[in-house]
Parts: structure tokens; C-alpha cells; sequence
């Protein structure tokens, strides 16, 4: 069994999104799974695993408008390409603090 949370927000980490084209799912982008179903469920496609049902608010597509999607993704790569949001690191990590070195010393033979 899947330990999605259903209701539970969750961000798209995969490199390069999800998809491609036109409706496809940028990286960053949070999606909330709302039921998870058996494959062979009518009107979800083809698929030979349980299906991730999510809703996603596109403001990508059509840009100045928000158009809510449902988005069926095959579970497996549901967990490979998500984290939940919860589990995200809330602040950004800081870069680290480098220490400026110190110039070379001048040569002192002449050169």
C-alpha cells in the first residue's frame, strides 16, 4: 500500500518537471492527491498500477489564468517525483559562508 496523504499538498521535485509541452507540470509545483485508484478504473487510462489522482491549480498553460487540472499519475512515479510539502525544508539552506583568503604576498625577489 501507498503512503501518499491524500488532502496533503505536495511539491514536484523532479528535474525537469512532470510531462512536456503544453500541460505539463513545472518543478516546484504543488499538486494535492485527492483518491488513489486500481488500474483498470474507467476514465483514468491504461495503466498496470494504482493511480494517483490529483487536483493542480495551472497558472503555466494559460498565462493571466488560473485553470484547476486533474492530474492522473501512475503511483510509482507519483512517489519518485514528489515530496510532501510538510516535509520540505522551510527556510531556503543558506549558502556557505565563505572566508575571503587573503592576497598573495607581493614577490619579493623581483619578479
Amino acid at each position: 500500500m501507498s503512503d501518499i496523504q491524500l488532502g496533503q499538498p505536495y511539491v514536484l521535485t523532479a528535474e525537469g518537471g512532470y510531462g512536456s509541452g503544453v500541460g505539463s507540470v513545472p518543478p516546484g509545483a504543488v499538486v494535492t492527491p485527492f483518491e488513489i485508484v486500481p488500474p483498470g478504473t474507467a476514465g483514468v487510462g491504461y495503466s498496470v498500477e494504482d493511480v494517483v489522482l490529483a487536483s493542480y491549480d495551472d497558472t503555466v498553460t494559460l498565462p493571466g489564468a488560473l485553470v484547476n487540472r486533474t492530474l492522473a499519475i501512475a503511483a510509482s512515479t507519483f512517489n519518485g517525483s514528489f515530496t510532501l510539502q510538510a516535509d520540505m525544508p522551510t527556510e531556503p539552506t543558506a549558502p556557505e559562508q565563505l572566508v575571503p583568503s587573503s592576497p598573495d604576498p607581493a614577490p619579493t625577489d623581483g619578479a
